[in-house]
């Protein structure tokens, strides 16, 4: 122990006579920061719109989706559905999460290089024959979102919370996306509309819906 400090002694000696702290060894050499040339001016920041953006001005993403092939009519499959209606589905600003998370899932299934499983239908065929109970708790016309992923759709109904969740085993997607009426033209209220952005491109949803 001595004989180390003896050491670090005989070290430090000869830097404390020269007049340079022995602590400086340890400092990163750090060049010092350049001052702003005369007459450089600092770069100006855009402040936020918000009064713009509140009377929607600034138009949000469109929910476009990357092309891609649905799922083949004939595939038959146990089917989860999530039933409200189509105001609510399409035209609530609580809901726009909707096409972010089926945007998200395709490009998922597409990386993997699977046809896409989501469907939409409008009034479906099912729905009075097969669990007239529930219909009678919905607002019509009435859409429904389909998928045989169960993980998937209980992830989807905690989100949208206010649907009728049904189980329709062992039919196909031409069964399940059986439609009686089309989605209605929706006509958004400037005072109905709390959202502070515009609402997203009208139709997305038809390309989650089998054509015949």
């Amino acid at each position: 122990m001595q004989a180390t400090v003896a050491a670090q002694g005989a070290v430090a000696a000869p830097i404390a006579r020269r007049g340079v702290h022995a602590r400086a060894l340890a400092t990163p050499c750090v060049a010092p920061m350049q001052q702003r040339a005369a007459g450089v001016n600092a770069p100006k920041v855009a402040a936020r719109n918000v009064a713009a953006h509140a009377k929607g001005a600034i138009k949000p993403m469109e929910a476009t989706f990357t092309e891609f092939k649905l799922v083949d009519k004939d595939v038959k499959a146990d089917w989860w559905a999530l039933v409200a209606s189509a105001e609510f589905f399409f035209c609530d600003a609580q809901n726009e999460q909707v096409a972010e998370n089926l945007r998200e899932r395709v490009r998922y299934l597409g990386e993997k290089g699977e046809a896409v499983e989501m469907l939409f239908v409008c009034e479906p065929e099912w729905l009075d024959r097969l669990f007239p109970e529930e219909a009678k708790k919905i607002r019509r016309p009435a859409v429904a979102l389909l998928c045989p992923d169960k993980s998937w759709m209980t992830f989807m109904r905690i989100r949208l919370d206010r649907v009728i969740e049904v189980q329709l085993p062992n039919m196909t997607a031409a069964e399940v996306a059986t439609s009686t009426a089309p989605v209605p033209k929706f006509k958004i209220e400037d005072k109905g509309w709390t959202a502070p952005y515009v609402p997203y491109a009208w139709g997305w949803w038809e390309r989650f819906m089998l054509k015949k």
